[in-house]
């Protein structure tokens, strides 16, 4: 993506498609996340004798950054800024790439360091990612965020080198990296420089299979989950998973989905405000996601609350009150017309404040539109998309948005609180909330199965 910005360089991000999901033999869980340490670790067949090789080179070319490589369920990325936008600075990354991609020696003292370094990552993170993996398991079953285990790294301590290479082989091919380069370049140059690296990159062995996705299984969604060995946590959601749309016919549509996403996240939020007294905003809200847990064109829309000590049942009320307040009554006028001003007056700013974005912070997006074969558009295009088509948005279509969305889908409650440790069945507990505060024909209403943690 070129782009002129007053950045000193440009943003250079490597995604290599098959994160935990392609772990698929025994033996195997957690190495996509210990080659991702590797990659800036081991040696390389054309620089044998050096620890860290990448980091070494790569370093002085680069700004620092708190973390410059993440797996996930579905892929490991590497993303670096660059202190300038020399040819020769560009060339030398983009060889670095090349070289983590497909030249790692995965020398054992560096294997060895990386394993405990992981193991480490992964203890600190294990309570939260326990709690986290048994929610899904309750809102979004049988989906890759679900049937991945959350710690996903039994192996890491064990696996022989000949097993982390051979992972390495499959994962690391032509047909699964995506180069993502954005800021103010030549584009022939820079494809001239890439043909240099990777031109003659051909994968070893046969090739890959895609990876198939584990689908949703909503019949298995659970009416709601509770968490109460949870320290420090504390928040109540409500969550639906709507059956997955068709994909966008043009970017207008693409466009104009997204609007209404805003809008309504808007509208709810503001509703909910209402109900808040003098809590300050980021406590609570709406949000939407799409792809959520790895459904393919999945989508899951949720109202949280991160409330106060003692709060748990008014939190839950809130809720539940204006999922059902809206799902009977739908939308008023004035609340609309309040939320397009907002959302234009959001988006202007979006727009003003675009050149001064980082070009990493949009390589990422650019990568994320990549991987779910969707368009990126330009703060500027969906301003002018906004201005022109918003005035045409009116409470009948937003009604039927959110019918739509809440009727195709079932809902989910949840509350993680170690409150919840003080009363004998929180399941009933929360599903008394849902039953006071809910309404006739609201899709919260129907008594609940108890799905606590186990």
């Amino acid at each position: 993506m070129p782009r002129p910005t007053k950045e000193p360089g440009i943003a250079l991000l490597m995604r290599v498609e098959g994160g935990f999901i392609a772990e698929r033999r025994p033996g195997e869980r957690g190495l996509a996340h210990l080659i991702e340490h590797l990659v800036f670790d081991s040696p390389t067949h054309r620089a044998p004798g050096e620890r860290a090789h990448f980091v070494k080179v790569g370093l002085p070319l680069t700004f620092p950054a708190p973390r410059a490589g993440t797996t996930d369920w579905r892929e490991s990325r590497y993303f670096v800024s660059t202190r300038t936008r020399r040819v020769a600075d560009i060339d030398r990354l983009l060889a670095l790439f090349r070289e983590g991609a497909q030249d790692l020696t995965f020398r054992a003292d560096a294997v060895d360091a990386q394993r405990a370094d992981v193991m480490r990552e992964m203890a600190d993170k294990r309570p939260g990612n326990i709690i986290y993996a048994r929610y899904i398991a309750a809102v979004a079953p049988g989906t890759p965020t679900d049937v991945i285990d959350a710690q996903n790294s039994d192996d890491v301590p064990n696996a022989s080198i000949a097993t982390i290479r051979a992972l390495y082989s499959r994962l690391y091919r032509p047909e699964h990296v995506t180069i993502v380069i954005v800021g103010n370049v030549d584009p022939a140059e820079i494809a001239t420089l890439i043909r240099r690296h990777f031109g003659n990159w051909r994968g070893t062995g046969p090739a890959t299979r895609p990876w198939p996705i584990p689908p949703l299984r909503p019949a298995r969604i659970a009416p709601l989950s509770f968490a109460a060995e949870a320290p420090g946590r504390r928040g109540a959601i409500v969550t639906v998973a709507p059956a997955p749309p068709l994909p966008a016919r043009s970017a207008a549509e693409q466009i104009e989905r997204d609007l209404i996403d805003r809008l309504i996240t808007r509208i709810v939020t503001r509703r909910l405000t209402r109900l808040q007294g003098e809590r300050p905003p980021g406590q609570f809200g709406m949000f939407i996601e799409t792809g959520a847990h790895g459904q393919t064109g999945g989508r899951r829309l949720a109202l949280w609350d991160n409330f106060e000590p003692g709060q748990w049942r008014m939190a839950t009320a809130r809720l539940v009150q204006t999922v059902c307040t809206i799902s009977g009554s739908g939308f008023a006028s004035d609340e609309i017309a309040a939320a397009k001003t907002a959302l234009i007056e959001e988006l202007a700013r979006a727009d003003a404040d675009a050149p001064a974005e980082e070009n990493v912070a949009i390589a990422q997006r650019l990568a994320d539109a990549v991987a779910n074969g969707a368009l990126l558009p330009a703060p500027g295009a969906l301003l002018r998309h906004a201005r022109i088509w918003l005035p045409m948005v009116d409470t009948p279509m937003l009604d039927r948005w959110w019918q739509a969305q809440w009727r195709s889908g079932l809902p989910h409650v949840r509350v993680e609180t170690s409150e919840l440790q003080e009363i004998a069945s929180p399941a009933t507990a929360i599903g008394e909330v849902i039953k006071e505060w809910g309404a006739p024909g609201c899709p919260l209403t129907p008594d609940p199965a108890p799905s606590p943690d186990r």
